[in-house]
């Protein structure tokens, strides 16, 4: 986020007269970005990028949509209307990539050569990898995901009915690296809130369960969010992670973790409930998977994501190849927050490596999550890779949630994205 999230960037980089086919795979916050940032920097642009979304969403809004904050028509845009002038646009998915030839195919079979390659096609989410649970039967027996745009309007609905009905309410994570980590504790603390500004608290058993051993890895955060689950009576149970739904019977089953591994110990536990917000495992996206771009040096395997310099945000093997947003194997946090501190110091080092200069520029980690703990209460986190605080708003007790925060989040952060963030200005 930074200082600039008040405001435009008003640093003037120089136009460079570098030449070479980028090609960018992704649409998303950092595909948008990264072609904007480079559209103005080269004298003579060669950019096409590639995504088969004619709808871009504000991702960071499905939250306070499933708050009934942001309406559903506020946070989404044509994708036509936010590439810039003179980028290329195949409104197609990618099938293959073969680094190794500089060349990647279209899902429908068209061969697209390249001189550099910015890899941001974001992540996938594998629904089905919970048992009895698809995308698109999100919301039968009241089981939610605010992760899906659809899923996040039907869970706003779903709340509004729990604080009535009340039942036992049941949030969970996943077991895998995902987007945004802070939203499945997100919903489930403006849930409960929503119920006590009802006056209906006491009819609703909230409970989470996580597969990760804490509620969040960074302190001082972790130890406010703890506070804030106990003080709200909200039960906690940790190295549980989803099994299967029957969305039918009301039934989770969940298989306890063994600790300190992504392994599950066999061992499982089945509890009722009445209402249900799971989140799906994720990984880099298929045509990433089957490639060489997802083969790590350091295990001698294909990985989940893909490994990159953590600093320059160059690919591990393939030098003519950058890696941002979701996809990319970072020991960091995937936020928008932390695309668009990626964003410039990708850029910078592409138009180096165009130039045959050395690649300079550092990417130290910083992401924020801002934890919406109530109506009108964010608790901003914010750190790099030394996994230190790093506050936008030193001033401000960076352990304790604040209403500068709600402001940030509420008002001013999806106006930021579409007008500045996706055009590479802030």
């Amino acid at each position: 986020m930074g200082l600039a999230v008040f405001g435009v960037s008003r640093t003037v980089a120089s136009k460079s007269d570098a030449k070479g086919k980028v090609v960018i795979v992704g649409g998303g916050a950092a595909g948008l970005d990264i072609a904007a940032r480079l559209n103005r920097r080269l004298a003579s642009p060669d950019i096409t990028l590639i995504d088969p979304a004619e709808i871009h969403y504000y991702q960071p809004g499905f939250t306070m949509l499933a708050a009934g904050e942001f309406s559903a028509n506020s946070i989404h845009r044509p994708q036509a209307s936010l590439i810039p002038d003179g980028v290329r646009w195949i409104c197609e998915s990618v099938a293959s990539v073969e680094p190794e030839r500089n060349r990647l195919s279209t899902a429908s079979g068209a061969a697209v050569d390249y001189d550099f390659l910015v890899l941001a096609p974001g992540l996938e989410m594998h629904f089905d990898a919970i048992e009895g649970i698809s995308r698109d039967r999100l919301g039968e027996g009241n089981v939610h995901c605010i992760y899906d745009f659809e899923g996040a309007r039907r869970c706003w609905e779903a709340v509004q009915r729990l604080s009535t009905t009340g039942g036992r309410a049941i949030f969970t994570d996943t077991w895998t690296k995902l987007k945004c980590g802070g939203a499945p504790k997100k919903i489930n603390m403006i849930a409960e809130h929503y119920c006590r500004r009802r006056g209906t608290r006491d009819r609703v058993d909230f409970q989470f369960y996580s597969a990760s051993g804490e509620l969040f890895e960074v302190q001082p955060f972790r130890k406010r969010l703890e506070d804030i689950y106990a003080v709200r009576s909200i039960g906690l149970t940790v190295n549980h992670r989803v099994k299967s739904v029957d969305t039918e019977a009301r039934r989770v089953t969940f298989e306890k973790r063994v600790a300190g591994t992504e392994a599950a110990g066999g061992e499982t536990i089945t509890r009722d409930f009445d209402f249900l917000h799971i989140v799906p495992p994720m990984s880099a996206p298929k045509f990433v998977l089957e490639s060489s771009l997802a083969f790590d040096e350091a295990t001698g395997k294909n990985a989940d994501w893909v490994p990159a310099d953590k600093s320059t945000l160059v690919h591990q093997r393939f030098k003519n190849v950058f890696v941002a947003g979701d996809v990319a194997g970072l020991p960091t946090s995937k936020t928008s927050a932390a695309i668009r501190m990626q964003a410039p110091v990708l850029v910078e080092n592409l138009i180096a490596a165009m130039e045959g200069r050395r690649m300079a520029a550092q990417y130290d980690g910083y992401t924020a999550c801002p934890f919406v703990t109530e109506y009108g209460k964010v608790l901003m986190a914010e750190f790099d890779y030394s996994k230190k605080p790093k506050p936008t708003l030193p001033l401000l007790d960076p352990g304790r949630e604040h209403r500068a925060g709600w402001i940030l989040k509420r008002h001013v952060l999806k106006p930021m994205y579409f007008e500045l963030m996706v055009r590479g200005l802030a």
